[in-house]
């Protein structure tokens, strides 16, 4: 591989870990409609942590989904640009989300300090950790006896061509972020700021 490709991959790698990270809907979380009962109230026991075979594998489907999204992402820059990547991003993450959360026995997704996909909200659980703006990980034991982790989502530099200031947004990818999520908060961040996080909820086996 000649240098121009090595560097023309390089930039395909990073644009695809930003947008899994912070740019992709990836929410599992089943939505209640007028037919479904009201969900009961899960909140976090306090001074109660999952075992370390429960933190394993929650970690675990964590970087299956990161490692799924970041391949189909990569696929979809190569030949198309970053501005098709954000499509398919839109399109399939919430699929491949589903498909990882089924192989693991778990639930996984994804929320932001300012969203982006309003889809994108935090479990009923882990509202008090978001509203701290919690930046280390968090493994906790919810009161309906499910294992569950909040993982930080820090900016990356590469990430600032999503998410920083507008001005520094390139027009193409402002305009696909426009189309497909209008009501989009996530910009105006700086290297290095907490982002979102990632949550994983695990029943009990």
């Amino acid at each position: 591989m000649n240098c121009q490709n090595h560097k023309r991959s390089g930039k395909v790698v990073s644009l695809a870990l930003l947008l899994v990270a912070t740019g992709c809907s990836t929410s599992s979380t089943p939505k209640n409609t007028a037919s479904t009962p009201p969900e009961i109230e899960v909140s976090i026991v306090e001074g109660s942590e999952p075992t370390q075979l429960q933190k394993d594998a929650m970690l675990a489907a964590k970087d299956a989904l990161f490692t799924q999204l970041s391949g189909r992402l990569m696929e979809a820059m190569s030949g198309n640009g970053p501005a098709v990547a954000i499509s398919v991003c839109q399109k399939e993450a919430v699929q491949i989300a589903e498909a990882v959360s089924a192989e693991h026995g778990l639930q996984i997704g994804r929320t932001g300090v300012r969203l982006r996909n309003t889809n994108n909200v935090a479990p009923q659980w882990a509202e008090p950790l978001v509203a701290a703006q919690t930046e280390t990980p968090q493994f906790v034991t919810l009161t309906n006896g499910h294992a569950a982790a909040l993982l930080p989502i820090k900016l990356q530099n590469q990430c600032l061509m999503c998410h920083g200031p507008s001005e520094q947004i390139a027009p193409i990818i402002q305009a696909q972020l426009s189309k497909l999520y209008p009501n989009d908060q996530a910009t105006g961040f700086e290297e290095g700021q907490l982002r979102g996080w990632f949550w994983v909820d695990l029943p009990n086996s």
